[in-house]
């Protein structure tokens, strides 16, 4: 059957809009649209954030990531958030049981395979997948023009294909493990080749975790990614070497992802200083997507921050630090919200529009945080002391003066104590922290069942739950039968 490439008819119609009338008048039909170096770069310089005067749904929406990264259903699930904009007394004693109870309840009797009938994460990172990646990988040895650029843009294609299958295979299949990975159900890898129509195999979580990592070794043999990013939302070296550090964590490589992190940091270190945000600095407190330090690829579910939704009890009570600048001093939160809106008393809601957090891309961080992982269980002393300075730097410029103090520990499993503490509040409001705790929940040594108290009722989410596998939507499995679901 004849294999279709992707990017012909759909990359014309739904990301080079501006564009389109110059193809299709001087473009024989039936023949491939992305002839030129430069035709590729426009559907690399896609939108991976919301954006809010393109109406949902509609053809314009195709050119934005839309709703795929704000991650409201997982931060539920871990007991980060409350659901977005709900009373939860509502969403726990509403006759019908809806999604959003079943994340909050940690209820595994429910069969929420009814219940998601579509899901923007899983249909928004296969059309970036398949629209994006797939169009540039498969038209760039074509392409006419400078080649050079057309290797920048084919590895950066690489790296996205990689970095979104990785949150798919994390989001809708088991962690990875060494001991079950070849086995376990995982995702449809999908590539440029892939034939349209046809249903999409499932690959295993070990088949899915090999083309990723292929993806991010082929891009890096090309040798062209630049240092300094196009744009915050387009990959550079930085980004693809941070990627190929997460993939390496997860799957237990701790000497090739702490190489991996270093070479990212070796690119940029920054860690942003939150003390100087007034009051007790003079900074404005604010932080514009296109404009900060630590990122490395920016991806998010709003560009004015996390506005309206509400950290849980538990965040607030035993993760924020005493002295954290943002939850004490700039106060972003407004503390009756969560009362008046949420219906749990004591509960903050963040009133802020201008903190922007990059909800499903990389920072400087997440390859600071995987290197201290990685040197914390890769002891001696001396590397346990490297990752204690790690997390000690950044919990320095998180914290006020006054109320920071440098920690030690002795032993990997302290200091990964201190890292899992410091990552929960690094991470707020992206999907990290739903990855990172479901990774380590396939380790004895630092599984953990995450309790809740809503309004005084308390529920448990235990590390062997079904719940961490989300399901995959009913729009995907009545079109792909070999989509079982993996839970």
């Amino acid at each position: 059957m004849k294999k279709i490439l992707y990017g012909i008819l759909t990359i014309v119609l739904l990301f080079l809009l501006p564009s389109c009338e110059k193809f299709t008048d001087i473009t024989p039909k039936g023949k491939n649209l992305l002839q030129n170096v430069s035709d590729l770069e426009s559907v690399l310089n896609f939108n991976f954030t919301l954006n809010g005067s393109v109406q949902v749904g509609s053809a314009a929406a195709k050119t934005t990531a839309e709703d795929a990264f704000a991650f409201d259903d997982v931060n539920v699930l871990i007991d980060d958030t409350y659901p977005y904009l709900q009373n939860v007394s509502t969403v726990i004693n509403a006759p019908t049981k809806t999604l959003d109870f079943t994340l909050l309840t940690s209820n595994e009797t429910i069969d929420r395979k009814t219940l998601a009938v579509t899901d923007i994460k899983y249909s928004k990172l296969y059309f970036i997948i398949n629209n994006v990646a797939n169009a540039v990988i498969s038209n760039a040895d074509n392409a006419v023009g400078d080649r050079s650029k057309a290797n920048q843009f084919k590895a950066e294609a690489y790296i996205l294909r990689a970095y979104f299958h990785y949150m798919l295979v994390n989001f809708y299949a088991k962690a990875y493990n060494p001991a079950t990975a070849s086995t376990d159900g995982g995702i449809p890898y999908v590539k440029e080749d892939n034939i349209i129509s046809e249903a999409n195999v499932k690959s295993t979580v070990a088949e899915v975790y090999t083309n990723i990592v292929a993806d991010i070794d082929a891009a890096l043999q090309l040798n062209s990614l630049p240092k300094t990013n196009v744009n915050s939302m387009r990959v550079g070296l930085g980004f693809a070497y941070a990627v190929k550090a997460k993939v390496l964590l997860s799957m237990r490589k701790y000497e090739d992802a702490l190489a991996a992190a270093n070479l990212s940091l070796g690119i940029n270190n920054t860690i942003e200083d939150h003390r100087t945000y007034a009051p007790v600095g003079t900074v404005p407190f604010s932080k514009v997507p296109t404009a900060v330090g630590e990122n490395l690829f920016y991806a998010s579910g709003a560009t004015s921050g996390p506005s309206f939704r509400a950290i849980s009890l538990e965040i607030t009570n035993n993760y924020y630090e005493p002295g954290n600048m943002i939850n004490k001093y700039v106060q972003p939160y407004y503390p009756g919200g969560g009362a008046a809106i949420y219906g749990v008393s004591g509960a903050q809601v963040w009133l802020s529009f201008v903190y922007a957090i990059n909800s499903g891309g990389l920072t400087s961080i997440d390859s600071y945080l995987v290197k201290a992982e990685c040197l914390a269980r890769t002891g001696p002393q001396q590397n346990i002391n490297s990752a204690m300075d790690i997390i000690n730097s950044i919990r320095q410029k998180r914290n006020h003066p006054t109320g920071y103090t440098a920690l030690t520990a002795t032993t990997e499993q302290q200091a990964m104590v201190y890292l899992k503490k410091l990552s929960r509040t690094e991470f707020l409001y992206t999907f990290k922290n739903y990855l990172n705790i479901k990774r380590w929940n396939t380790e004895d040594a630092y599984k953990e069942t995450i309790g809740k108290t809503i309004n005084g009722v308390s529920y448990q989410l235990k590390p062997e739950s079904p719940l961490w596998i989300f399901p995959f939507p009913q729009n995907a499995t009545s079109y792909n039968p070999n989509l079982t679901q993996n839970y």
